[in-house]
Protein backbone atom coordinates (compact mmCIF):
# COMPACT_ATOMS: atom_id res chain seq x y z
CA UNK A 1 0.00 0.00 0.00
CA UNK A 2 2.83 2.42 0.78
CA UNK A 3 5.73 1.08 -1.33
CA UNK A 4 5.95 2.83 -4.69
CA UNK A 5 9.49 1.70 -5.57
CA UNK A 6 11.84 -0.96 -4.26
CA UNK A 7 15.48 -1.92 -4.86
CA UNK A 8 18.09 -3.96 -3.00
CA UNK A 9 19.32 -0.74 -1.40
CA UNK A 10 15.97 0.44 -0.06
CA UNK A 11 12.46 1.66 -0.70
CA UNK A 12 10.54 4.74 -1.75
CA UNK A 13 7.45 5.10 0.43
CA UNK A 14 4.28 7.15 0.00
CA UNK A 15 3.04 8.00 3.49
CA UNK A 16 -0.01 9.77 2.03
CA UNK A 17 -0.94 6.77 -0.12
CA UNK A 18 -0.70 4.48 2.89
CA UNK A 19 -3.02 6.64 4.99
CA UNK A 20 -5.58 6.82 2.20
CA UNK A 21 -5.47 3.06 1.60
CA UNK A 22 -6.19 2.34 5.26
CA UNK A 23 -9.48 4.21 5.03
CA UNK A 24 -10.92 3.15 1.68
CA UNK A 25 -13.74 1.37 3.53
CA UNK A 26 -14.96 3.13 6.67
CA UNK A 27 -18.08 2.61 8.75
CA UNK A 28 -19.42 6.04 9.73
CA UNK A 29 -22.61 5.45 11.67
CA UNK A 30 -25.05 3.84 9.24
CA UNK A 31 -23.10 4.82 6.16
CA UNK A 32 -20.00 3.48 4.46
CA UNK A 33 -17.49 5.89 3.03
CA UNK A 34 -13.82 6.40 2.33
CA UNK A 35 -11.55 9.04 3.80
CA UNK A 36 -8.86 11.13 2.12
CA UNK A 37 -6.11 12.52 4.36
CA UNK A 38 -5.25 16.23 4.14
CA UNK A 39 -2.73 16.06 1.28
CA UNK A 40 -1.64 19.66 1.85
CA UNK A 41 0.51 18.48 4.75
CA UNK A 42 2.60 16.53 2.22
CA UNK A 43 2.97 19.34 -0.33
CA UNK A 44 6.71 19.66 0.19
CA UNK A 45 7.71 21.23 -3.11
CA UNK A 46 11.13 22.67 -2.26
CA UNK A 47 13.89 22.72 0.29
CA UNK A 48 12.88 24.49 3.48
CA UNK A 49 14.32 28.00 3.69
CA UNK A 50 14.49 30.34 6.66
CA UNK A 51 13.35 33.95 6.40
CA UNK A 52 16.95 35.10 6.08
CA UNK A 53 17.46 32.92 3.01
CA UNK A 54 16.40 33.32 -0.61
CA UNK A 55 16.58 31.05 -3.62
CA UNK A 56 19.46 32.27 -5.75
CA UNK A 57 18.31 30.50 -8.88
CA UNK A 58 15.10 28.77 -9.95
CA UNK A 59 17.26 26.22 -11.74
CA UNK A 60 19.41 25.39 -8.72
CA UNK A 61 17.14 24.67 -5.78
CA UNK A 62 19.83 23.68 -3.34
CA UNK A 63 22.04 26.80 -3.58
CA UNK A 64 21.10 29.28 -0.87
CA UNK A 65 22.12 32.90 -0.35
CA UNK A 66 22.67 33.60 3.33
CA UNK A 67 21.67 36.98 4.77
CA UNK A 68 24.93 38.95 5.02
CA UNK A 69 23.88 40.45 8.35
CA UNK A 70 24.27 37.05 9.98
CA UNK A 71 27.69 35.74 9.07
CA UNK A 72 28.76 32.46 10.56
CA UNK A 73 32.20 31.09 11.17
CA UNK A 74 33.21 28.25 8.92
CA UNK A 75 32.44 24.96 10.67
CA UNK A 76 34.92 22.15 10.87
CA UNK A 77 34.24 18.96 8.98
CA UNK A 78 32.61 16.03 10.74
CA UNK A 79 34.76 13.08 11.86
CA UNK A 80 35.93 10.72 9.09
CA UNK A 81 33.54 7.96 10.18
CA UNK A 82 30.57 10.33 9.89
CA UNK A 83 31.77 11.61 6.50
CA UNK A 84 32.01 8.04 5.24
CA UNK A 85 28.45 7.37 6.38
CA UNK A 86 27.10 10.53 4.76
CA UNK A 87 28.86 9.70 1.49
CA UNK A 88 27.32 6.24 1.55
CA UNK A 89 23.81 7.63 2.11
CA UNK A 90 24.27 10.29 -0.56
CA UNK A 91 25.56 7.86 -3.18
CA UNK A 92 22.94 5.21 -2.43
CA UNK A 93 20.19 7.81 -2.50
CA UNK A 94 21.40 9.13 -5.87
CA UNK A 95 21.40 5.60 -7.27
CA UNK A 96 17.84 4.83 -6.13
CA UNK A 97 16.33 8.20 -7.00
CA UNK A 98 17.91 8.37 -10.47
CA UNK A 99 16.28 5.06 -11.42
CA UNK A 100 12.96 6.16 -9.95
CA UNK A 101 13.06 9.48 -11.83
CA UNK A 102 13.92 7.69 -15.07
CA UNK A 103 10.77 5.62 -14.59
CA UNK A 104 8.72 8.80 -14.19
CA UNK A 105 7.88 8.49 -10.50
CA UNK A 106 8.49 12.17 -9.80
CA UNK A 107 7.00 15.23 -11.45
CA UNK A 108 9.26 17.76 -13.13
CA UNK A 109 6.53 20.41 -13.09
CA UNK A 110 6.36 21.01 -9.34
CA UNK A 111 6.26 24.74 -8.56
CA UNK A 112 8.44 25.83 -5.66
CA UNK A 113 7.04 28.27 -3.09
CA UNK A 114 9.01 27.27 0.02
CA UNK A 115 6.21 24.86 0.98
CA UNK A 116 3.86 27.70 1.89
CA UNK A 117 0.63 25.64 1.84
CA UNK A 118 2.19 22.85 3.93
CA UNK A 119 3.57 25.37 6.42
CA UNK A 120 0.16 27.00 6.87
CA UNK A 121 -1.55 23.63 7.23
CA UNK A 122 1.02 22.59 9.82
CA UNK A 123 0.53 25.82 11.78
CA UNK A 124 -3.23 25.29 11.78
CA UNK A 125 -2.71 21.72 12.95
CA UNK A 126 -0.68 22.93 15.94
CA UNK A 127 -3.21 25.64 16.74
CA UNK A 128 -6.06 23.12 16.65
CA UNK A 129 -4.21 20.84 19.07
CA UNK A 130 -3.40 23.46 21.71
CA UNK A 131 -6.14 22.10 23.95
CA UNK A 132 -5.30 19.56 26.60
CA UNK A 133 -6.14 16.05 25.44
CA UNK A 134 -7.81 13.54 27.73
CA UNK A 135 -5.33 11.09 29.23
CA UNK A 136 -5.53 7.65 30.80
CA UNK A 137 -8.01 5.97 28.51
CA UNK A 138 -7.78 3.00 26.21
CA UNK A 139 -9.84 1.42 23.50
CA UNK A 140 -9.94 -0.90 20.52
CA UNK A 141 -11.67 -1.52 17.24
CA UNK A 142 -12.27 -5.26 17.07
CA UNK A 143 -13.94 -5.19 13.67
CA UNK A 144 -12.37 -5.94 10.29
CA UNK A 145 -13.37 -2.52 8.99
CA UNK A 146 -12.26 0.99 9.91
CA UNK A 147 -14.84 2.91 11.93
CA UNK A 148 -15.50 6.39 13.28
CA UNK A 149 -16.51 7.13 16.84
CA UNK A 150 -16.75 10.05 19.25
CA UNK A 151 -14.72 10.70 22.36
CA UNK A 152 -15.38 13.75 24.51
CA UNK A 153 -17.35 15.48 21.73
CA UNK A 154 -14.54 14.96 19.23
CA UNK A 155 -14.81 12.54 16.33
CA UNK A 156 -12.00 10.17 15.37
CA UNK A 157 -11.39 7.38 12.87
CA UNK A 158 -9.99 4.01 13.94
CA UNK A 159 -8.37 1.45 11.59
CA UNK A 160 -9.37 -2.19 11.72
CA UNK A 161 -8.22 -4.47 14.50
CA UNK A 162 -6.35 -1.74 16.37
CA UNK A 163 -5.81 -1.35 20.10
CA UNK A 164 -4.54 1.76 21.86
CA UNK A 165 -3.60 3.18 25.25
CA UNK A 166 -3.46 6.94 25.73
CA UNK A 167 -1.13 7.23 28.69
CA UNK A 168 2.35 8.18 29.81
CA UNK A 169 4.94 5.62 28.68
CA UNK A 170 6.25 5.60 32.24
CA UNK A 171 3.01 3.77 33.16
CA UNK A 172 3.47 1.04 30.57
CA UNK A 173 3.79 -1.75 33.14
CA UNK A 174 0.28 -0.96 34.39
CA UNK A 175 -1.23 -1.10 30.88
CA UNK A 176 0.36 -3.97 28.95
CA UNK A 177 0.84 -7.65 29.59
CA UNK A 178 4.58 -8.14 30.17
CA UNK A 179 4.81 -11.69 28.84
CA UNK A 180 7.04 -11.50 25.76
CA UNK A 181 4.13 -11.19 23.38
CA UNK A 182 5.25 -8.84 20.57
CA UNK A 183 7.12 -9.77 17.40
CA UNK A 184 7.99 -6.17 16.58
CA UNK A 185 8.25 -3.08 18.76
CA UNK A 186 8.70 0.36 17.21
CA UNK A 187 9.62 3.43 19.25
CA UNK A 188 9.74 7.11 18.31
CA UNK A 189 11.06 8.64 21.54
CA UNK A 190 10.70 12.34 22.35
CA UNK A 191 14.48 12.81 22.45
CA UNK A 192 15.61 15.75 24.51
CA UNK A 193 16.75 18.60 22.21
CA UNK A 194 17.05 22.37 22.25
CA UNK A 195 14.71 22.98 19.32
CA UNK A 196 11.75 21.25 20.96
CA UNK A 197 12.64 22.82 24.30
CA UNK A 198 12.35 26.28 22.71
CA UNK A 199 9.02 25.32 21.15
CA UNK A 200 7.87 24.02 24.53
CA UNK A 201 8.57 27.42 26.05
CA UNK A 202 6.69 29.26 23.29
CA UNK A 203 3.90 26.78 22.60
CA UNK A 204 3.69 24.66 25.74
CA UNK A 205 0.50 22.88 24.71
CA UNK A 206 1.70 22.08 21.19
CA UNK A 207 4.91 20.35 22.18
CA UNK A 208 5.36 16.88 23.58
CA UNK A 209 7.00 15.84 26.83
CA UNK A 210 10.65 15.06 26.26
CA UNK A 211 12.36 12.19 28.06
CA UNK A 212 15.92 11.74 29.20
CA UNK A 213 17.84 8.80 27.80
CA UNK A 214 18.05 7.28 31.28
CA UNK A 215 14.24 7.14 31.39
CA UNK A 216 14.05 5.46 27.98
CA UNK A 217 16.40 2.74 29.20
CA UNK A 218 13.86 1.81 31.89
CA UNK A 219 11.11 0.85 29.41
CA UNK A 220 10.66 -2.95 29.84
CA UNK A 221 11.23 -3.87 26.20
CA UNK A 222 12.84 -7.18 27.16
CA UNK A 223 9.63 -8.27 28.90
CA UNK A 224 7.41 -7.20 26.00
CA UNK A 225 9.34 -8.74 23.12
CA UNK A 226 9.12 -12.41 22.13
CA UNK A 227 12.31 -14.47 21.87
CA UNK A 228 12.70 -13.90 18.12
CA UNK A 229 11.33 -10.37 18.15
CA UNK A 230 12.76 -7.21 16.62
CA UNK A 231 13.01 -3.66 17.93
CA UNK A 232 13.31 -0.49 15.86
CA UNK A 233 13.91 2.94 17.34
CA UNK A 234 13.83 6.25 15.49
CA UNK A 235 16.81 8.41 16.39
CA UNK A 236 17.94 11.91 15.56
CA UNK A 237 21.44 12.54 14.20
CA UNK A 238 22.68 13.72 17.59
CA UNK A 239 25.75 11.58 18.42
CA UNK A 240 24.83 11.58 22.12
CA UNK A 241 21.50 9.84 21.49
CA UNK A 242 22.99 7.23 19.16
CA UNK A 243 25.79 6.56 21.65
CA UNK A 244 23.17 6.14 24.39
CA UNK A 245 21.29 3.53 22.32
CA UNK A 246 24.44 1.43 21.87
CA UNK A 247 25.89 1.76 25.37
CA UNK A 248 22.87 2.15 27.64
CA UNK A 249 19.39 1.76 26.15
CA UNK A 250 19.85 -1.45 24.14
CA UNK A 251 21.88 -3.20 26.90
CA UNK A 252 19.25 -2.22 29.49
CA UNK A 253 16.54 -3.70 27.25
CA UNK A 254 18.49 -6.90 26.65
CA UNK A 255 18.77 -6.03 22.96
CA UNK A 256 21.71 -6.49 20.60
CA UNK A 257 22.29 -4.11 17.71
CA UNK A 258 21.51 -5.53 14.25
CA UNK A 259 21.35 -2.73 11.67
CA UNK A 260 21.01 0.96 10.98
CA UNK A 261 18.66 2.29 8.30
CA UNK A 262 18.25 5.85 7.03
CA UNK A 263 15.03 7.76 6.40
CA UNK A 264 15.87 10.24 3.61
CA UNK A 265 13.32 13.06 3.29
CA UNK A 266 12.58 14.39 -0.18
CA UNK A 267 10.49 16.98 -1.98
CA UNK A 268 7.72 16.11 -4.43
CA UNK A 269 10.29 16.45 -7.21
CA UNK A 270 12.50 13.78 -5.64
CA UNK A 271 15.22 16.07 -4.26
CA UNK A 272 16.41 16.05 -0.64
CA UNK A 273 14.68 18.57 1.64
CA UNK A 274 18.08 20.06 2.46
CA UNK A 275 21.62 19.46 1.25
CA UNK A 276 23.81 16.74 2.72
CA UNK A 277 25.99 18.54 5.25
CA UNK A 278 29.62 17.57 5.74
CA UNK A 279 29.96 19.93 8.70
CA UNK A 280 27.89 19.80 11.91
CA UNK A 281 24.36 20.85 10.98
CA UNK A 282 21.01 19.72 9.63
CA UNK A 283 20.89 16.59 7.47
CA UNK A 284 18.12 15.42 5.09
CA UNK A 285 17.80 12.11 6.92
CA UNK A 286 17.05 10.51 10.28
CA UNK A 287 18.13 7.17 11.67
CA UNK A 288 16.25 3.95 12.36
CA UNK A 289 18.25 1.62 14.60
CA UNK A 290 17.21 -2.04 14.68
CA UNK A 291 17.98 -4.71 17.23
CA UNK A 292 16.91 -8.13 18.43
CA UNK A 293 16.79 -10.08 21.67
CA UNK A 294 20.19 -11.12 22.95
CA UNK A 295 20.97 -14.68 21.83
CA UNK A 296 17.67 -14.78 19.96
CA UNK A 297 17.41 -16.61 16.65
CA UNK A 298 15.78 -14.70 13.84
CA UNK A 299 16.09 -13.56 10.25
CA UNK A 300 19.07 -11.57 9.04
CA UNK A 301 18.49 -7.82 8.99
CA UNK A 302 20.42 -6.07 6.20
CA UNK A 303 22.37 -3.00 7.17
CA UNK A 304 22.34 0.39 5.44
CA UNK A 305 18.86 0.32 3.89
CA UNK A 306 17.30 3.62 2.79
CA UNK A 307 13.69 4.62 3.43
CA UNK A 308 12.86 7.50 1.08
CA UNK A 309 9.66 9.53 1.34
CA UNK A 310 8.08 12.97 1.17
CA UNK A 311 7.69 13.91 4.85
CA UNK A 312 4.67 15.40 6.52
CA UNK A 313 5.00 19.08 7.43
CA UNK A 314 4.05 18.16 11.00
CA UNK A 315 6.96 17.37 13.29
CA UNK A 316 7.62 13.69 14.02
CA UNK A 317 4.91 12.33 11.70
CA UNK A 318 6.98 9.28 10.77
CA UNK A 319 6.39 7.14 7.64
CA UNK A 320 4.77 3.69 8.10
CA UNK A 321 7.05 0.65 8.40
CA UNK A 322 4.47 -2.15 8.25
CA UNK A 323 5.23 -3.10 4.65
CA UNK A 324 9.02 -2.72 4.69
CA UNK A 325 9.21 -4.99 7.77
CA UNK A 326 7.10 -7.79 6.27
CA UNK A 327 10.08 -9.84 5.08
CA UNK A 328 11.63 -9.82 8.56
CA UNK A 329 8.56 -10.76 10.62
CA UNK A 330 6.25 -13.80 10.85
CA UNK A 331 2.85 -13.85 9.15
CA UNK A 332 0.30 -11.78 11.05
CA UNK A 333 2.86 -10.45 13.54
CA UNK A 334 1.90 -8.84 16.83
CA UNK A 335 3.25 -5.29 16.63
CA UNK A 336 3.50 -2.55 19.25
CA UNK A 337 4.34 1.12 18.75
CA UNK A 338 5.47 3.12 21.77
CA UNK A 339 5.23 6.93 21.64
CA UNK A 340 2.74 6.40 18.81
CA UNK A 341 1.12 9.44 17.19
CA UNK A 342 -1.27 7.62 14.86
CA UNK A 343 -2.94 4.20 14.77
CA UNK A 344 -2.16 1.30 12.45
CA UNK A 345 -4.33 -1.68 11.41
CA UNK A 346 -3.66 -4.70 13.60
CA UNK A 347 -1.20 -2.84 15.84
CA UNK A 348 -1.22 -1.90 19.52
CA UNK A 349 -0.31 1.76 20.07
CA UNK A 350 0.70 3.48 23.29
CA UNK A 351 1.62 7.05 24.18
CA UNK A 352 0.25 10.46 25.10
CA UNK A 353 -0.60 11.33 21.47
CA UNK A 354 -2.01 8.09 20.03
CA UNK A 355 -4.99 9.91 18.48
CA UNK A 356 -3.03 12.91 17.24
CA UNK A 357 -3.59 12.12 13.55
CA UNK A 358 -6.90 10.30 13.94
CA UNK A 359 -9.09 13.39 14.28
CA UNK A 360 -11.70 13.42 11.52
CA UNK A 361 -10.95 17.09 10.72
CA UNK A 362 -7.76 15.87 8.99
CA UNK A 363 -9.79 13.85 6.50
CA UNK A 364 -12.27 14.50 3.70
CA UNK A 365 -15.23 12.11 3.63
CA UNK A 366 -16.18 11.00 0.13
CA UNK A 367 -18.39 8.41 -1.52
CA UNK A 368 -20.87 8.05 1.32
CA UNK A 369 -23.16 5.07 0.77
CA UNK A 370 -26.22 4.48 2.92
CA UNK A 371 -26.14 1.02 4.46
CA UNK A 372 -28.96 -1.29 3.49
CA UNK A 373 -31.00 -2.60 6.40
CA UNK A 374 -30.53 -6.11 5.02
CA UNK A 375 -26.76 -5.79 4.69
CA UNK A 376 -25.21 -8.30 7.07
CA UNK A 377 -21.78 -8.62 5.47
CA UNK A 378 -20.15 -6.34 8.01
CA UNK A 379 -20.14 -6.95 11.72
CA UNK A 380 -20.93 -3.56 13.23
CA UNK A 381 -21.84 -4.78 16.70
CA UNK A 382 -18.36 -4.19 18.05
CA UNK A 383 -17.43 -0.56 17.92
CA UNK A 384 -14.32 1.07 19.35
CA UNK A 385 -14.49 0.80 23.10
CA UNK A 386 -13.26 3.62 25.32
CA UNK A 387 -12.66 3.42 29.05
CA UNK A 388 -11.86 6.73 30.65
CA UNK A 389 -9.95 6.68 33.89
CA UNK A 390 -9.26 9.62 36.17
CA UNK A 391 -5.82 9.95 37.60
Amino acid sequence: MSLIFSTEEGWIISHLKYLNNIYTNVKDGKTQCKLIFNETLFEINSQYLRQNQTIQSDQCEGILLQNKTKKRKRSKLLPDEDLKEINYIKQTFSKIISIAKAEGLFSTEVSSDNNEAARLASQKFYQDTFYNEEKNFYGCNDTVIAITSELKEKKYVFPQKCRFYCCDVRDITDKLDLHNQYDFILLDPPWWNKSIRRKKTKYSKASYKMMYNEELAKIPIGKLLCSNGLVAIWCTNAPSHLHSIFTNIFPSWGITYRAKWYWVKITQAGNTICNFNFAPGKQPYELLVLGSVLNGTGVDIPDGKLLISVPSAVHSHKPPLAEVMKDYLPNEPKCLEIFARYLLPGWTSLGLEVLKFQHLSLYTIIEEIKESENNTNINVNKYAKFHLRAR
